[in-house]
Parts: structure tokens; sequence; C-alpha cells
């Protein structure tokens, strides 16, 4: 393989002053060269800039991006500033508390070229993890189902963000949703399996995700009005993307149903104005699951 495929990087930060170097220095230790990283800002109150900022001084590839007031604020957002912005053959999304390990960039640009893939998917494993906590991640169902868009979005299989390697013409046109402070990831996910069936999971890990207690999963622990809202959005923020792509049937039900069943259990007001809602469900033209949204609405929350 040679170096004439140039990857882009995309890593969001915010307040991650004591932990954006080591993730840095993973970029920079990588054994493929050619490549870029931006770095997008979300309005850090530490010294998170101060510290991307030597970094940049000391390597040209490493670029700042601070985040506008025209964009919403969250990871998301900044994703989307870095993707317009990558100028990459690549895209690889990757989280500012995690490590690279060193053939990160190598194995996952060799892997997408041999096979010609749009997007392929790779391992996880975790570190700095509580005492007798498993390390790796269950990735099993790589071997039970075959990759496909109903398999993914009947929650058959999933993956990371830092998981992934994408053709950038791929990625520009599937964007991070951003509304509703909801960062969730499924989007983007949603419209590569919608719109590509060129893609593979390798079994090679390649990125450590770092435990610790300032992620969604900790945040939601014990708080039951959260998991709920989290839960909501998961499906709620796919919906356009089943009919403008062509979702099957299969992949459509299951999405309606596992949202419904997650609105009925919702006793708090949340954001979502109702003639959105209605309009997102109406377009299925499914009755029983506009009759279920109505029902609720009218039924007195506090």
């Amino acid at each position: 393989m040679t170096e004439n495929h140039k990857v882009s990087i995309v890593i969001p930060n915010y307040n991650r002053e004591s932990l954006i170097g080591e993730t840095l220095d993973s970029v920079i230790s990588q054994t493929y060269k050619n490549w870029e990283c931006i770095i997008v800002d979300d309005g850090s109150t530490d010294g998170s800039v101060a510290v991307i900022q030597t970094y940049v001084k000391k390597d040209s590839r490493f670029i700042l991006i601070e985040r506008s007031s025209d964009y919403l604020k969250g990871a998301n957002s900044c994703r989307n500033i870095g993707l317009e912005n990558a100028t990459g053959y690549y895209i690889i999304f990757f989280d500012s508390d995690d490590l690279m390990m060193k053939h990160h960039i190598a194995l996952k640009l060799n892997f997408v070229l041999e096979g010609n893939l749009d997007y392929a998917v790779f391992k996880s494993k975790h570190f700095d993890q509580p005492e007798n906590k498993e390390e790796y991640i269950d990735y099993s169902y790589y071997q039970k189902y075959d990759f496909t868009a109903d398999n993914y979005l009947t929650n058959k299989m999933r993956f990371f963000t830092n998981d992934l390697i994408i053709k950038s013409s791929l990625a520009k046109k599937s964007p991070f949703y951003s509304n509703y402070k909801a960062d969730l990831e499924n989007v983007l996910m949603t419209q590569l399996v919608l719109r590509s069936t060129k893609n593979g999971f390798c079994d090679e890990i390649v990125t450590l995700k770092r435990y610790h207690n300032n992620n969604l999963t900790q945040e939601m622990a014990g708080d039951v009005e959260k998991e709920l809202r989290h839960k909501f959005f998961f499906y709620y923020n796919i919906l356009d993307y089943l009919q403008q792509l062509n979702a099957s049937d299969i992949a459509k039900t299951f999405v309606l149903d596992q949202l419904i069943y997650f609105y009925r259990q919702i006793n708090f007001k949340f954001e979502v104005p109702f003639a959105e809602f209605v309009r997102k469900i109406s377009q299925f033209g499914k009755p029983k699951y506009l009759l279920a949204i109505v029902i609720k609405r009218f039924k007195k929350i506090k």
C-alpha cells in the first residue's frame, strides 16, 4: 500500500484538556503518514484549545476549528463541521478521549482499498476499566449475521463511530444529525447502510476506548428520564432517512414499533413539536402508529 490516499481524521472536542494530548499523540504515532487531523472545539471552557494549539504549531497536519455560533452545540455539529472541511479521500471519525493503535489508519485503509469498499467497520476494546470489568467488546454478531441494512436497522448488529472508515464522497452525503441536543450517531450509520452495500467488517482491534464517568452510558445510569429520551430519539431521528433512502418494510416496522413503545413510556415533556411528529409518522402510511401518538398526546403529562 502506497501513501497516495489522504485520510481525514475528524475529532470533536469539549473540555478534554487532560486527555486530548494523549489522543493526538496516538495520531502522530500512526505508521501511515498521509493524514490530516481536524479537531473541532465545541466552546471548551478549560485549557483544551491551548493544548490543541501546541500540536497545530508543531505539525501542520493538525487543524483546529472552533465551532461558530452558526452551528448548534454538540459533538455531532462538530463532526459535521470537520466533515465539511475534510480534504481526504477517506474519513475516520474519532473521539477526543480514545486512542488509536499505531496501525489504526494503515489497517483500515488497506482493508477498504483491497475490497474496493465504500466503508468498513473495525473493532475497539476498552481500557482504564474499573477492576474486574471486561476489556473486550462483543462483536460476535458479525459472525452470525450478514452486514446488511436490515440487520443493522433491526438491532442485530452495531458499531461505534471510531470503528468506521468511510469514503469521503459517501460520508459527505451522510452527515450526522444534531437537533434536539441528542448527539446520537446512528443517523450516520443509517444513511451508510441504506446508501451502499459495499461494506465490510474486519476482525482487527484498532481503537482503545477509554472508560470514564463523563460518557453517555455513565450519564444515563439510573436516570430513567434521560434513558427514555435517548431511546426515543435513537429511533425518531432516523425516520425521514428510512423513507428517503427506501428502507425495507421490515426495517420500517421494527423502528416504528420501537419508537412508539418508548414514546408510550414517556411521562415528561420534551422538545419535539407535535406537528413535526405527526408529519414524520404520517409519511409511512400506517394509521395505527399515527393513532398511537395522538392518543398518547392527549393523555395528561406533567
